[in-house]
């Protein structure tokens, strides 16, 4: 089914019926390893959208792809993280090529010892390096589309309890020389229950010190716990007003339906 999505392109996409979704009121969580989870972000107007995929290639590890339609220029992210607070260790991005193959020319690394987070990065004719202090003990890069959040979400002891986490961002075209900032932690009030498109979701409302004033919902699915969706006034890529991703599809493909993914975002383009 996901051929056929990457096929239509961002723009035509509609967010997102429910998956499975129970009653409120929590659940054991989803064995989720081999699982695609495919989200469309953009601005809060839906402008600018992008296809958003990501893979829980094991309980350590997931990859995203990220690209506005077929035959475009795609994002390729590798992330080694903490299979329950979603805190990546390791991880390292580039481009998605024909075939299934990625390049990549950005390695982020966390040392925690320290409290730094590293970023290395090939740029046509130099090497960039740089590094910021993270002192919280959870925190997501939002460039990654909130890609790790789940993973915290999907292990909360108790889902309508309040939560923290740290947002460090990775600009790969910024203004001032600083590649890599932190805009500090992000705080996650719940809110209550509501319906988010056809699922039983619990609502939040995540503002903090990342944020400020222009914070706004997260919705998690009140039964497995995974991000459904939210919409922030803080942009995470160059060029963005600001933000919002929806959750538009889950599938089960394991390893064969995600290099089925990959390998069709090239298949039949033309060559430059």
């Amino acid at each position: 089914m996901f051929k056929e999505i990457a096929l239509m392109g961002a723009a035509a996409l509609v967010a997102a019926a429910g998956f499975g979704a129970s009653p409120f009121g929590g659940g054991e969580p989803e064995a989720a390893e081999g699982r695609i989870y495919h989200y469309v972000r953009s601005n809060r107007d839906g402008s600018d959208a992008e296809n958003v995929y990501v893979y829980r290639a094991a309980s350590n590890r997931l990859e995203v792809y990220r690209a506005s339609g077929r035959c475009t220029d795609a994002t390729f992210v590798t992330a080694w993280v903490d299979a329950e607070t979603g805190r990546a260790a390791v991880a390292s991005g580039g481009r998605l090529m024909p075939e299934a193959r990625h390049e990549n020319f950005t390695t982020i690394a966390y040392d925690g010892a320290a409290t730094m987070l590293r970023t290395e990065a090939a740029l046509p004719g130099r090497m960039v390096r740089q590094q910021v202090r993270v002192e919280e003990p959870v925190f997501h890069l939002y460039d990654f589309d909130l890609a790790t959040l789940s993973l915290q979400t999907m292990a909360l002891a108790d889902r309508r309890s309040d939560f923290s986490f740290g947002l460090p961002l990775i600009r790969t075209e910024p203004e001032d020389g600083r590649y890599v900032r932190h805009l500090g932690r992000a705080d996650a009030v719940y809110v209550g229950e509501e319906d988010y498109q056809g699922t039983a979701a619990l609502r939040f409302e995540v503002g903090g010190p990342a944020l400020g004033d222009k914070g706004g919902p997260l919705w998690i699915d009140a039964d497995s716990g995974h991000v459904l969706g939210a919409a922030w006034g803080v942009p995470n890529h160059a060029g963005m007003e600001d933000f919002a991703i929806r959750l538009a599809e889950i599938e089960d493909g394991g390893e064969a339906g995600w290099q089925a993914l990959l390998t069709a975002h090239f298949e039949g383009c033309p060559t430059v």
